[in-house]
């Protein structure tokens, strides 16, 4: 799998050619080259932008020493991207821009941004917003290669998810634990020191507030990154021993790190945990369908007024969470059930809106970030997996593993040449 040349029609489709990256740094910055990934340039200003954007939750001095630690991290992670679009070219594979800006609305809800709120942000740090779209694309791109190349290959056997079904009834009263990870590796033992000064870096800055599915994004070299670092469930027995440890000690919401791996430093966030039918003993949380609908940009009073009917008529006739989500999506709309939700994690309005109701009542429409949205109180408690979902999440492991070694081989054979 030798990385290949970017053809000119590819290059134009994913904007990432050498020519582009050179034109946008003379004209906006710094265009020496920091490296060479087979004949793709990454310029200082690319490098430039991409530490700002990762020094984004702290106050980062330019040229400082917390600055220059950063160089070779980032730098590694742009170079797996270029790897990771240019065998996105090689494979046909497109990402369009309307995929990445929904990508991108998408994480400003997870992250209680009104919507443009991130690019906002961005500019005022002096950060271009296409550093973060040309991510975002890189993330994209690597996710549907592996969705074409890998993921047909991928087979779960009936032994398999028996084995973990049995575990699983052995060990219905024991924790699971979703945890989100950062991994930075350290290849030779020469990297050791660096690397963790990286880590204690990051921990500083997620300790200071920053989000960590975005610092996760901008440094985990682990198959989990584009997600935001998120690993899922897992039980007792599936995590390092090392890392098993720290987590057993967590609250929920708590990070720790930098924990040293078989491969590397780790820092972690226990996002939740829970016995089988589906119980945290440190948070009180709820279940709920949300249905909701968008208003245009601007929108005018009569579109205002359509989008609250469309949505009063949604949650008037639906009885069940199910049906819901359902009603919402087949108007048009967007309908999920929210398992788990933590009640005093959400915004006051949110709090106030869903804390009184009772199972299957739905409450009145609120506005919220231009959105028309409604909730509806489910029945407590999840059932435990089944076989389908057992199935699903050994076929996820399989696919993060065959993914990661997907890309240590193109990087193997690609041409890198760094200049910093």
């Amino acid at each position: 799998m030798s990385g290949k040349l970017l053809t000119t029609a590819a290059a134009l489709v994913l904007g990432l050619s050498a020519f582009a990256v050179s034109a946008l740094a003379q004209e906006r910055g710094d265009r020496r080259i920091a490296a060479i990934v087979n004949r793709d340039a990454i310029t200082h200003y690319d490098l430039e932008q991409r530490i700002r954007l990762a020094g984004l939750g702290a106050r980062l001095s330019d040229r400082g020493e917390a600055y220059q630690r950063l160089v070779n991290d980032v730098l590694r992670s742009m170079i797996n991207e270029r790897l990771q679009i240019q065998e996105a070219v090689r494979q046909r594979v497109e990402v369009t821009n309307k995929e990445i800006q929904e990508q991108i609305a998408d994480l400003e809800r997870r992250n209680r941004m009104e919507r443009g709120g991130l690019f906002k942000l961005l500019r005022q740090r002096n950060i271009d917003p296409k550093t973060f779209e040309d991510q975002i694309r890189a993330a994209m791109a690597w996710n549907k290669v592996v969705a074409l190349t890998i993921q047909p290959q991928i087979r779960v056997s009936d032994d398999e998810v028996a084995v973990v079904l049995k575990r699983m009834r052995a060990n219905k009263d024991k924790l699971q634990y979703r945890v989100q990870e950062i991994f930075l590796p350290v290849d030779q033992p020469a990297q050791q020191g660096r690397v963790l000064q990286t880590a204690q870096f990051i921990l500083a800055q997620l300790r200071a507030g920053a989000s960590f599915e975005i610092l996760a994004r901008q440094f985990s070299q682990t198959g989990t990154s584009s997600a935001g670092g998120d690993m899922g469930f897992m039980f007792e027995g599936q995590m390092e021993p090392e890392l098993e440890r720290v987590v057993k000690q967590l609250k929920t919401g708590q990070i720790a790190g930098p924990v040293r791996g078989a491969g590397g430093y780790y820092i972690i966030r226990l996002v939740d945990r829970r016995t089988i039918d589906g119980r945290n003993p440190d948070v009180k949380t709820v279940s709920v369908a949300q249905a909701a609908t968008r208003l245009p940009e601007k929108a005018t009073p009569a579109q205002t007024k359509e989008a609250l009917d469309k949505i009063a008529k949604i949650a008037a006739e639906a009885k069940t969470c199910e049906a819901l989500v359902k009603a919402a999506q087949e108007a048009g709309g967007t309908g999920r059930v929210i398992d788990n939700l933590v009640l005093e994690g959400q915004r006051p309005q949110i709090q106030a809106l869903i804390r009184p109701l009772k199972t299957n009542q739905i409450s009145r429409p609120i506005l919220d970030a231009g959105t028309y949205a409604v909730y509806m109180r489910c029945p407590d408690g999840t059932k435990p997996p089944e076989d389908k979902d057992v199935r699903e999440a050994l076929a996820r492991q399989k696919l993060g593993a065959f993914a990661e070694r997907y890309l240590k081989e193109l990087r193997r054979s690609a041409y890198v040449d760094i200049r910093v």
